[in-house]
């Protein structure tokens, strides 16, 4: 999903690139997501081919499985676990964790009462982020709005009390998948031909991320849709999902829809619109949809989404990184319109005289969640408190 500037917010975004409708309709062959094992990553005498294959995945598609990723198989189960038993709850109980009682963006949300790309969402959801104190010197109105993502997840007492393990897993969880993609963005600076400690140096000490829970319910007939076709808007982002299925990606060569089928032991691994920008359209951001949910019983998903710290500063592009292997990758899969790739994507040579221009990523992510959470931005932004 492409960001757009809200007036109302006063900030300013990257505007990022969207693939044209030309090379949409390209002939290429049929693509299938790769699984790559992170064991192949962390072996010297296998990690050059790991690279190349992930190198290859992320400029065809944006897309890979992950498997051997180092998350114990009872913890994934287990945070599975707990989130169908939170959604199983009474809505009562679930909506005293409701997202619009928290300035920073955490908590619960309603059966259909989200849009993705202009279309209603038939999905609940509960949002979770790093827990941490807020800010106390932030001041709505005054302050940058995303010091006002900074602060604690809310674990309400008898929330807690129904379901103990809860709040113990989500936080061992959201550990586990910090480490998960700390490695995996060390891996995507060394495909890029870049330093090991890149990606860690721009994400700082403290990164933000953001873990969403979501059910699925099953419906009978197919009129609704339970994700809207949009790409992540962040860097990376990591999804967990049972075996029901529904997720697809999109091909951005061709324009046809890939179902991303559940593999057990495996996450899938998606680059967010931000990556897209930073490699000047090298990687791709993958867009994707979920599908209605006619099987019979509840789909859940886990992704997580990885970004870096909120005061930190972002830049355009990436200076010095060589994007001609793009041009000779995409002749290899059967796209003869290499100019009408180059142009439609904004890919420019190192050689350009653009000046070197940053972003805020705090901006950004606030940005996105106050798009999807505008109830929140309403109650907790519009005025000094």
């Amino acid at each position: 999903m492409s960001n757009l500037v809200h007036a109302s917010v006063g900030m300013v975004v990257p505007t990022f690139v969207e693939v044209p409708a030309i090379i949409k309709k390209a002939t290429a062959p049929s693509v299938q997501v790769k699984t790559l094992s992170l064991k192949d990553f962390h072996n010297q005498e296998t990690r050059p081919k790991f690279l190349q294959e992930m190198r290859e995945s992320l400029m065809r598609i944006g897309t890979f499985y992950i498997k051997d990723h180092g998350i114990a198989a009872n913890m994934t189960t287990d945070a599975m676990k707990a989130v169908q038993e939170y959604f199983a709850l009474p809505l009562e109980e679930k909506k005293k964790m409701l997202i619009g009682n928290s300035r920073h963006f955490r908590g619960y949300k309603l059966l259909g009462d989200e849009f993705t790309n202009d279309q209603l969402d038939h999905r609940e959801q509960l949002q979770f982020g790093p827990e941490q104190a807020p800010i106390v010197t932030f001041k709505p109105s005054v302050s940058p709005d995303y010091e006002g993502l900074q602060g604690p997840n809310q674990w309400p007492a008898s929330t807690v009390a129904l379901l103990p393990h809860f709040k113990p897993c989500v936080l061992e969880f959201m550990n586990q998948l910090e480490t998960l993609s700390q490695q995996l963005m060390e891996a995507i600076g060394l495909s890029l031909g870049l330093r090991s400690s890149f990606f860690r140096d721009l994400f700082g000490q403290t990164p933000y991320y953001r873990l969403k829970c979501a059910r699925y319910p099953s419906v009978k007939k197919g009129n609704t849709i339970g994700c809207g076709a949009h790409k992540d808007t962040g860097f990376l982002t990591l999804l967990f999902q049972d075996m029901v299925g529904g997720l697809q990606g999109q091909d951005p060569l061709t324009g046809q829809w890939m179902d991303t089928k559940p593999i057990p032991g495996t996450m899938i691994v998606t680059m967010g619109e931000a990556i897209e920008k930073l490699t000047g359209g090298l990687y791709h951001a993958t867009v994707h949809r979920v599908l209605n949910n006619t099987s019979g019983q509840d789909r859940y998903s886990i992704p997580f989404f990885f970004d870096p710290s909120l005061d930190a500063q972002i830049a355009c592009r990436i200076e010095g990184l060589d994007t001609s292997a793009q041009l000779d990758f995409v002749t290899k899969a059967g796209e003869n319109k290499i100019d009408e790739l180059v142009h439609g994507l904004g890919i420019t040579t190192l050689e350009s005289s653009e000046p070197t221009e940053t972003w805020s990523n705090g901006a950004h992510v606030f940005e996105t969640v106050h798009r999807c959470h505008p109830e929140v931005y309403s109650r907790w932004y519009t005025c000094e408190l």
